[in-house]
């Protein structure tokens, strides 16, 4: 069989771009096994900028045969290419530091919450992340301040469930983790999934 001409070949990887960037996005709708949820609030995946046509074809084939044997790299790939075109774009550095916590990668991790905390000031979502980073490396204390600094800035259900789970299971104060509880349940933006583990944690108190 003939191998696709180079134009087909660079839409089909732009295409599989935009998909990957979407299901990247898709990722953080999924819980941890511990339950500490690393999402505040979905954003619109973007497609990744088209590639220049002058790419030598050995690259593109490259980066097709990743795409379609290794999704998580595929994913890399898109964010850093979104990076690459906005360095300072929040989104794209949260994308990156929730990769790389799930990764367990935790300096490189901070550092992009860290970038996305300067390049967006008023966003409530590095602290957020700086939470569940600091959750992961067992300083409660200091992730219970980063999600109630993220709290300071927006209310939203699944920082206060974050912040409950820590409340009850690591700072040993069960009243202030109920609160939080009976708070979210109240919270703008409470899903169905949500709502129920919130519910579950409420019977065990």
């Amino acid at each position: 069989m003939n191998k696709p001409g180079l134009s087909a070949r660079i839409t089909i990887i732009m295409l599989s771009l935009g998909l990957v960037a979407m299901l990247a996005a898709s990722l953080k709708y999924r819980l941890e096994d511990h339950p500490l949820i690393t999402n505040i609030a979905p954003h619109t995946a973007r497609q990744a900028a088209p590639v220049e046509n002058s790419a030598p074809e050995q690259a593109l084939d490259a980066m097709a045969e990743v795409m379609q044997n290794d999704p998580e790299q595929a994913s890399m790939i898109a964010l850093m290419l979104r990076m690459q075109m906005n360095p300072n774009d929040p989104d794209t550095l949260l994308d990156l530091s929730d990769m790389f916590i799930r990764g367990n990668d935790l300096e490189r991790a901070e550092n992009f919450i860290n970038r996305a905390a300067v390049a967006a000031p008023s966003d409530a979502r590095p602290p957020f992340y700086l939470g569940v980073l600091r959750e992961r490396q067992g300083k409660y204390a200091e992730a219970a301040d980063s999600l109630e600094r993220s709290l300071s800035m927006r209310d939203n259900p699944a920082a206060r469930f974050s912040l409950a789970v820590l409340r009850i299971y690591h700072l040993n104060d069960k009243a202030a983790g109920k609160a939080q509880l009976e708070t979210a349940l109240q919270a703008p933006g409470l899903t169905d999934h949500l709502k129920k583990l919130i519910e579950e944690e409420l019977s065990k108190l």
